[in-house]
């Protein structure tokens, strides 16, 4: 598996949900999908044949055209009806979600990262206390107050986003604090005299405790 700096993202594939499928009526018609923007207000079409239990997908890119029979499957929804997926052509397992290139497969077969994996840890913790803010439907400042539950949401379920809420913020506050903790361990300009080490602190690893700094005042006669 290549490093992750090395692999591509998700975000950057042309992609095709079982959703558009299924809101554009195509399990059993054909007709033109977009899978993805190649300029701001320029979708890139995919053509699309559905025959019942799988589709034919047409791709015409830069490296030719992309021809392949992708089989359907569903499952049942705990509250009635059914659910449709993509059977991935390579891995033949269940996906929501297809990207395209050469060949058509899902994320995993095709060794795509999300965006998200690159996100320092902070960063990560705002996006998801944002998330579920915009789900209770409080407003987007991480310390703002919490709304009531919004329509159609249970008072246990609005209790549970809280407490999870609660806890991820904490974490959050902890994990912005660190670089502040970096700041106040570390050697002060006051310790810097002339041959003498600096005072190792929490910070210095083995080879920056064997380490010397030399301060070299100004000479008093320079004009």
């Amino acid at each position: 598996m290549p490093p992750r700096s090395k692999r591509q993202l998700a975000d950057q594939m042309m992609q095709l949900s079982i959703k558009q499928i299924v809101d554009a009526g195509l399990t059993n018609g054909s007709g033109i999908v977009h899978i993805a923007e190649t300029e701001p207000g320029k979708p890139f079409p995919a053509w699309v044949e559905g025959h019942g239990d799988y589709l034919i997908i047409t791709v015409k890119a830069g490296w030719g055209d992309t021809v392949l029979g992708v089989a359907l499957t569903e499952t049942p929804c705990h509250f009635g009806g059914t659910r449709k997926w993509f059977i991935c052509p390579k891995c033949r397992e269940r996906r929501g979600v297809l990207y395209v290139r050469e060949r058509i497969a899902c994320r995993s077969c095709h060794n795509l990262a999300y965006a998200s994996q690159y996100e320092p840890p902070a960063d990560r913790m705002r996006r998801q206390l944002k998330k579920i803010r915009k789900v209770i439907g409080a407003g987007m400042e991480i310390a703002g107050p919490f709304s009531p539950p919004p329509k159609g949401m249970s008072i246990r379920h609005w209790k549970a986003l809280i407490e999870a809420y609660i806890e991820l913020r904490e974490k959050y506050y902890h994990e912005m604090e660190r670089p502040r903790r970096w700041r106040n361990e570390a050697p002060k300009s006051e310790h810097w005299k002339l041959s003498e080490r600096v005072p190792a602190s929490s910070l210095n690893g083995p080879k920056l405790k064997s380490s010397v700094l030399y301060y070299n005042p100004p000479h008093s006669g320079d004009g």
